[in-house]
């Protein structure tokens, strides 16, 4: 993470930076911690694990798993619901802190979503700061421009603001905050560990509990987003994206809500219509059932000029 009171950047994998990579290694057991280490010492470890230069995939799947596995991460919530905490707080108190611009910013209604704005609020939702600012010399003009937009900026500052103030409910909003820095730092830590970018869904919608997406390219130069969405009213829904050759597309949709598949079947052609109309060539959209290893054909007939399976 950076020091905003004197531009001096720091690596985002270590556990002195890092919240989320802090936590899980405080609640690291004997047997994680040796089957992490490989015998060696704490600093051995983190020289071979947290450089950017040297990692080893077996000591980052390892600690991969830690991460989602971890109690406190898995009981974090999402970053939209903290961000609406913080907002009530900040609205209802009258703070007029700078944060609320930027609360208000990132949490607009998804119906307003457009390629611009979507491009324009993913580059500034915080996961990126370390990696912008990184090559740029501390008095460059641009570091202000980027810590004015960019949202994990503005929380590092709303915190400094928070400790000097005499605010009443001072505590209680740079807990707040703080949840917020560690949701941020653990999908930092996430993207580094699988060799992804992780994100949150920036976007205020109703019928969305939590949102995540991750896109990775493979070895082969084949590209993979994963969109993971838990809805109020229809529960999980996992959707894989597979990008081969920079035109072949492949869609796989998991959901167990059979409610939800009869809604997305209709519309599925015009989906199809839509990606082809970008140039890309659609292969395949499958949905698939968690609970079986094979796919079965969807008995309904649906010209779409291509499989579908269920």
């Amino acid at each position: 993470m950076i020091q905003l009171n004197t531009g001096k950047l720091q690596t985002i994998v270590l556990p002195s930076t890092n919240k989320a990579l802090a936590r899980v290694l405080q609640e690291l057991s004997p047997e994680k911690f040796a089957q992490l280490s490989q015998a060696k010492d704490l600093s051995s470890i983190l020289n071979s694990i947290f450089k950017e230069s040297a990692t080893s995939e077996l000591q980052n799947q390892t600690l991969l798993e830690l991460l989602k596995n971890n109690p406190t991460m898995k009981e974090l919530g999402s970053i939209k619901s903290t961000m609406k905490e913080l907002l009530f707080f900040l609205q209802n108190d009258k703070q007029n802190l700078p944060i609320e611009k930027h609360l208000q910013s990132m949490l607009s209604d998804i119906k307003n979503i457009d390629d611009k704005t979507l491009k324009t609020k993913l580059e500034n939702s915080g996961l990126f700061l370390e990696s912008k600012l990184k090559n740029l010399n501390a008095q460059d003009a641009k570091i202000q421009e980027l810590l004015s937009n960019d949202f994990k900026a503005a929380l590092l500052k709303t915190k400094q603001e928070l400790e000097s103030s005499l605010l009443p409910n001072k505590t209680q909003l740079l807990n707040i905050v703080d949840k917020l820095s560690l949701q941020i730092d653990y999908y930092q830590l996430l993207s580094h560990l699988s060799n992804a970018s992780a994100m949150y869904i920036p976007y205020d919608f109703d019928a969305l509990e939590d949102g995540s997406f991750s896109v990775k390219k493979d070895k082969n130069g084949a590209y993979f987003c994963d969109i993971e969405l838990n809805l109020k009213e229809y529960g999980e829904l996992r959707i894989r994206l597979g990008l081969f050759e920079k035109k072949f597309l492949n869609i796989n949709v998991t959901t167990q809500n059979q409610e939800l598949k009869n809604l997305l079947l209709p519309d599925i052609k015009e989906l199809k219509e839509q990606l082809t109309s970008t140039g890309l060539l659609v292969q395949d959209i499958r949905f698939i059932d968690p609970n079986e290893t094979k796919y079965t054909q969807e008995t309904k007939d649906i010209d779409l000029g291509f499989e579908v399976k269920i």
